[in-house]
């Protein structure tokens, strides 16, 4: 990362290291494609969801320690982040830390009181949708909200959504509780992926920043969640490169490796440009939420792009690489494929992307 700080570098190595080990011991890579069929059906990796926040607390790392948290910054829940692209880990993850962010952000301390802890603690899970046209009516303290919102990422199962409403009293940020609300879970190309429509009358929920800080929350979410869902990207793409490899020393075609092939070379080099263009580019965007907050919307857009072209290359030249193997549903390759597919359009087209890059430079949408 751009940052004079070699002891954050330091510990974010160890804290990759640490979270690799831990997912290859709870749920080791030979057992991907099995945990993918489970999770295309419903089922999240419990077993890994519950050690990774039980043993090192992955949802409450940015979190202020005064509210719980390890008081870390965005840079160590992107390690995080990278880990579960690696390992196109079905955990909800991204849901519950968005949640915890925007609570957190938000300054509000009767929905931190109501949410925060059991979210760090893994209890419960949290979803936030960005734009979601529900409506919502004053209660005495509290809000009833009504309307439906669809592609919640990890809305089928979680606890609590954080979500913008349309109030009389303006637009405000909203933690809702999801029990009893219509859920629907939708079919996606990332199996691994949890995605879900919701139906709400008058859920209750708790409002968790003043109302002229709308805005100001609404943008830091959205450039988070695009600069969270690039990180996944680039761990997507670079264990995929390294599947690649992997294979290219090993795999004899013609009494030879086909690693010592010209046209494979030329192949998995052109793969390692594009995963070594996507790092520079997310670690500039993680440096900017960080650091330089007035560059966090332009870089996280470019994260994303660079990410995304990064992840749908090298799935797709590693199935290549593979040969008829790669095409195989038995062999994990498709999966990478399909959650690199998946990504590129879950927060919005490219189109919107470079949009948001151009309009850091003032040119209109």
């Amino acid at each position: 990362m751009i940052l004079d700080d070699v002891q954050a570098l330091e510990t974010r190595a160890d804290l990759s290291r640490l979270i690799s080990g831990l997912f290859e011991k709870v749920s080791p890579a030979a057992t991907l494609v099995q945990r993918a069929d489970a999770a295309a059906l419903g089922e999240i990796d419990q077993a890994l969801w519950g050690r990774i926040n039980g043993e090192i607390g992955v949802v409450g790392l940015t979190v202020p320690e005064g509210l719980g948290g390890a008081g870390a910054t965005v840079a160590e829940s992107a390690v995080v982040l990278e880990q579960i692209g690696r390992r196109a880990a079905a955990i909800p993850f991204l849901g519950s830390f968005l949640a915890v962010e925007a609570l957190v952000r938000g300054g509000d301390t009767r929905a931190q009181e109501r949410w925060l802890s059991d979210l760090l603690q893994g209890d419960a899970r949290g979803a936030v949708a960005l734009a979601a046209g529900l409506s919502a009516q004053r209660r005495g303290d509290l809000w009833t909200v009504t309307g439906s919102v669809d592609l919640v990422i990890d809305g089928f199962g979680a606890d609590v959504l954080v979500v913008p409403a349309l109030t009389p009293e303006g637009p405000r940020w909203l933690a809702v509780d999801l029990a009893g609300v219509e859920r629907t879970r939708r079919e996606v190309l990332d199996l691994t992926r949890e995605l879900a429509s919701l139906v709400m009358s008058e859920a209750p929920g708790v409002e968790i920043a003043e109302g002229g800080r709308f805005a100001d929350l609404e943008a830091y979410l959205e450039s988070l969640a695009v600069l969270a869902l690039s990180v996944e990207q680039l761990g997507v793409a670079e264990q995929a490169l390294e599947d690649a490899l992997a294979y290219a020393r090993v795999r004899e075609q013609f009494g030879r490796t086909i690693g010592s092939f010209q046209a494979v070379k030329h192949l998995l080099a052109d793969m390692a440009t594009e995963a070594d263009l996507a790092r520079s580019l997310v670690e500039h965007a993680i440096w900017a939420c960080v650091a330089n907050p007035s560059d966090f919307s332009e870089a996280a857009s470019l994260a994303m792009l660079g990410a995304s072209r990064a992840a749908v290359i090298i799935t797709g030249e590693n199935v290549q690489v593979h040969g008829g193997i790669g095409f195989s549903w038995e062999h994990p390759a498709h999966l990478y494929f399909r959650k690199a597919r998946s990504n590129e359009v879950l927060l919005g087209s490219r189109a919107t992307l470079s949009d948001r890059v151009l309009a850091a430079h003032g040119v209109p949408r």
